[in-house]
């Protein structure tokens, strides 16, 4: 119990070790005090107890992992004892591979329902890395310390250099194992208990006298990967934060209308965007950019590196476009009709960035119901759409235009266009304090209605023969119930 809350100091004392501290303190206590708990019992207690000192635990996932991994070992060990060998050491490297493959085949569910995915070489890069930092790394920094303690400064160092070599040399090997990634799309999601269903079956032997009924469970597993979509076409504007990401869905293929923000280490694309393509099954067959701001096209060399045969339209020249973004192309697409309004021509100076006043504006359209997708577009550009292209605004869904600023959503363009639904992809807490009050009332003022990513999370518009349908995550594709404390807050604040 020292050694563990020194190992505790050592770490942090971070959320995962608290809770490992607190499960081994109870596990002490009902030893000394010898009262005698199966394992199941000590779990359920020791559950209790982290809940009760801190409820707010249950929210996070990584508590959920924990307590699932801890869940799946027992079983392990009820179900799978080990067995006593005359050869020790290929005893113990058998229990270590078995102990792998059987927490792969358990922890399925709780891995797809988390990551939307698998590891190809997970059991590998564990039968590596658990050896190495229990018996080289970890012994080698408590070494250094120990060193550095007793002021020996030669064994301080050399214990230190076994302990970064041993790190570095894992990290290499790790980072050639990563890219073994298996995504899986949402039909599969039912496969996930696969791994539970083959480990009972073989335990309890029931594949000898119920084969038939096993084949039937399996089949009804497999049945979501032929389902059928009963919408004809979607919209779903993703939660990226500050910035913008539509994706347009018809069948198993999709256009993406911007593609989010990059950050220094990371982006949207491979967060967000990349996830939700890979869950759903989805080829992207275009890539639409509305203007090089950052937070529009941050994604997009990361979609083209994913799907390199997917077409390019944006307005700028210094893109490698496949159809320009002017007023008047037009461009059919799986049965739904693209029309380009705005803008009105390309900038000649291949040099120069198209902004929000050149925001690729398109009318998506399936002759009953349309999207107009508008990018940043402001004020000046709005009237000159308003007398140019009034005819055409009228649009059942409307992407907020320029995030909700204040600088857009004017009168005249807002009556013209007259969509029963507004979109706006804004993030908490941003600084610019989008969506702007001004432009909301707007809304209001018209009797329109809007919903913004900032509460709703992503937003979904399914869209059938007579009806279309409006779905946002934190209401209806995936409610929780801490949504209503943490979700529901005024636009910004």
């Amino acid at each position: 119990m020292i050694l563990a809350i020194c190992y505790g100091w050592l770490s942090g004392f971070n959320p995962p070790v608290i809770r490992a501290l607190l499960a081994l303190s109870l596990w002490q206590i009902l030893s000394l005090k010898k009262i005698f708990l199966s394992s199941w019992q000590i779990i359920n207690r020791i559950i209790a107890i982290l809940l009760f000192i801190d409820p707010f635990m249950i929210l996070a996932e990584s508590f959920w992992l924990s307590c699932y991994a801890v869940i799946c070992l027992i079983f392990i060990t009820h179900w799978f004892p080990s067995k006593s060998s005359k050869y020790p050491q290929q005893t113990y490297l058998w229990q270590l591979v078995k102990l792998q493959c059987l927490l792969t085949l358990l922890l399925l569910p709780i891995q797809f329902l988390i990551f939307n995915g698998i590891s190809g070489t997970s059991i590998m890069a564990n039968l590596i890395a658990i050896p190495t930092i229990s018996f080289i790394t970890f012994p080698a920094v408590l070494l250094m310390l120990l060193m550095s303690f007793f002021d020996f400064f030669y064994l301080a160092i050399w214990f230190g250099m076994i302990a970064e070599k041993s790190i570095s040399g894992l990290f290499i090997l790790l980072t050639q194992l990563s890219g073994y990634w298996f995504a899986i799309a949402d039909g599969f999601y039912l496969l996930s208990g696969i791994g539970w269903l083959m480990v009972i079956i073989w335990q309890t032997m029931l594949w000898r006298s119920y084969l038939l009924s096993l084949i039937v469970v399996i089949l009804i597993a497999l049945s979501p990967m032929i389902k059928r979509q009963s919408y004809n076409w979607r919209v779903d504007m993703l939660d990226v934060g500050h910035g913008l990401a539509v994706v347009i869905t018809k069948g198993k293929s999709a256009i993406v209308y911007d593609t989010g923000a990059m950050w220094q280490n990371s982006s949207a694309a491979e967060l967000i965007i990349l996830p939700f393509l890979q869950w759903h099954n989805l080829t992207v067959e275009g890539i639409i950019i509305s203007h090089e701001h950052n937070d529009h096209i941050g994604g997009l060399a990361i979609l083209k590196q994913y799907f390199p045969n997917a077409w390019l339209m944006s307005s700028s020249n210094r893109l490698s476009n496949n159809y320009i973004c002017t007023s008047g192309n037009q461009l059919s697409w799986q049965g739904l009709q693209l029309a380009v309004l705005w803008p009105n021509k390309v900038l000649d100076d291949v040099d120069q960035s198209a902004m929000n006043a050149r925001s690729c504006v398109i009318r998506i359209s399936d002759n009953r119901y349309s999207i107009l997708l508008t990018g940043d577009l402001e004020r000046k550009q709005e009237e000159l759409l308003v007398l140019d292209k009034n005819k055409i605004l009228s649009s059942t869904i409307l992407q907020t235009p320029h995030h909700g600023s204040n600088t857009s959503s004017y009168y005249p363009f807002l009556a013209k266009v007259n969509p029963e639904l507004s979109l706006a992809s804004v993030a908490r807490y941003n600084p610019w304090k989008l969506p702007s009050n001004k432009a909301l009332s707007r809304y209001q003022d018209l009797n329109l209605s809007y919903r913004l990513t900032s509460i709703s999370g992503q937003i979904s518009v399914s869209f059938y023969d007579k009806k279309w349908l409006l779905e946002t995550m934190r209401e209806e594709i995936k409610p929780r119930w801490y949504h209503d404390w943490f979700g529901a807050l005024p636009n910004y604040r």
